[in-house]
């Protein structure tokens, strides 16, 4: 047999080449001639522009009502982004909320996509980003991301606070679409146990509830509430629960609390490294963040939850890190569920409370044009004139304008200088719109309510 030193094989590419088999020699030649080929579909790649389109698709009717004067016009615009590179290939992305009035996205035109993978500022971008990668190279986004360790990923449906009576009605209709789980922030406004006990009755086995408790309060103030909560099979898991300075009384809910608790507004790494909570939120992370905060999960063996507005854009590129992301194991929000249609060909069908994760090329889903040019221009709704009406069991009657498109708005808490007792989640209080235009009664507490809130003894009303 011939031996050949190092420095004889590689003093002559012609002798390298010819030791080389004909099927090797000639894989290299293809090589060759398609590197040109290879060096224009990536120059063919360069982002060519970014569209920009606010929609409106159509809540349920059952809350869409209730959804628009309590978050306003703002939570059901969305804007879809369509990224198109000079090749012709198209990505998509989406954001909850109205179109930036300023077009930030300029920036990314010229640019190589593969530049912006696992960007950790921009999360409609990362998803129309990966769709455009997974296209160009034929492979579902997962397969970007890491290998899939789960093929079906557990969701939950999210809502505002109603009355008891609304919030029955939310959990009949999400359960009968699949859902196991549904999350909502708890606010003043009502009392946490009357709603729960609303919804134990009406849920079916299994069905959880996620509170959310803005992490505002003590731990003296919540833990009175959390014990009522405990009696009910259908509460699950409560997150935020006291204000996040509040470590000592974290460890003490810990101890005290059979609710496990999920942290949001919190420093997720004291949290984790120091056994505070039960689990973590992954809250609106451009893709970036939350790959740090998986790692982190992963490390300190922490389950842990991606919390990403939108449609079906949107839960399609949710899924996608959840398939990869080891401990993403508790049920994830994306609100698909808010609108009864979208602008995807295709939808994303929950079963037994999870959606599968999809493999074809990209996030899996596409553009239907005509819906998205019809959701575009779908007239944008004014609100009618109606009254907050805020009823304590045995204390005054409050009642207050209340514009949600209002810089600021938020009706989880009560105006200042009101009277009644000390706010909070366990007080005997309900609240809803009253709408009763044109009548007399209304009408007069309309015209008191001009400037500030007004409020009597007399709750007949």
């Amino acid at each position: 047999m011939t031996c050949f030193s190092r420095r004889q094989f590689f003093s002559s590419g012609v002798a390298g080449i010819g030791l080389l088999s004909s099927t090797a020699r000639e894989l290299l030649a293809q090589a060759a001639e398609s590197l040109p080929a290879r060096t224009k579909a990536r120059e063919a790649m360069r982002i060519a522009d970014v569209e920009m389109h606010e929609i409106l698709a159509p809540f349920h009717d059952y809350h869409a009502e209730t959804l628009f004067r309590y978050h306003g016009l703002g939570a059901q615009l969305r804007t879809i982004y369509a990224v198109r590179t000079e090749g012709g290939l198209e990505g998509c992305g989406e954001s909850w909320g109205r179109a930036p009035k300023t077009h930030p996205y300029k920036r990314y035109v010229g640019t190589d996509p593969f530049d912006w993978m696992a960007d950790p500022h921009d999360l409609p971008m990362n998803m129309a980003i990966y769709d455009l990668l997974g296209k160009f190279l034929g492979v579902p986004v997962w397969k970007l991301l890491g290998p899939k360790v789960r093929s079906w990923v557990p969701v939950s449906a999210w809502t505002a606070s109603q009355t008891p009576q609304g919030m029955a009605e939310e959990v009949r209709s999400v359960a009968t679409r699949g859902y196991r789980w549904m999350k909502y922030h708890v606010d003043v406004l009502q009392n946490v146990a009357d709603q729960t006990a609303a919804m134990q009755k009406v849920a079916p086995r299994g069905f959880k509830v996620h509170y959310d408790f803005n992490g505002d309060s003590t731990f003296e103030a919540v833990y009175p509430v959390l014990r009522e909560l405990e009696k009910f099979p259908v509460a699950g898991r409560i997150e935020d629960p006291i204000r996040a300075v509040d470590h000592e009384g974290y460890r003490i809910l810990r101890q005290k609390c059979s609710l496990p608790i999920v942290v949001h507004h919190a420093p997720a790494d004291f949290f984790m490294l120091h056994s505070l909570c039960d689990g973590f939120m992954a809250g609106h992370a451009p893709l970036g963040q939350a790959m740090s905060l998986a790692a982190l999960a992963q490390a300190t063996n922490t389950p842990f939850m991606l919390q990403q507005c939108g449609g079906t854009i949107n839960q399609a590129f949710l899924t996608h890190e959840a398939a990869v992301f080891s401990k993403a194991t508790i049920d994830h929000v994306s609100l698909c569920h808010l609108w009864k249609d979208d602008v995807t060909v295709e939808n994303m069908p929950v079963v037994g409370g999870s959606v599968q994760v999809l493999d074809k090329p990209g996030l899996g889903v596409t553009l239907d044009r005509e819906k998205l040019r019809r959701y575009v221009q779908a007239p944008r709704p004014k609100q009618t004139r109606f009254l907050v009406r805020v009823r304590y069991a045995q204390g005054p009657t409050i009642y207050f304008r209340f514009d949600p498109d209002a810089p600021d708005a938020n009706l989880r808490f009560l105006p200042g200088n009101v009277p009644g007792p000390t706010p909070g989640y366990g007080n005997p209080v309900i609240t809803d719109f009253w709408d009763e235009a044109g009548s007399e009664a209304f009408e007069e507490v309309w015209k008191r309510t001009a400037t500030k809130p007004f409020w009597k003894e007399d709750t007949s009303t």
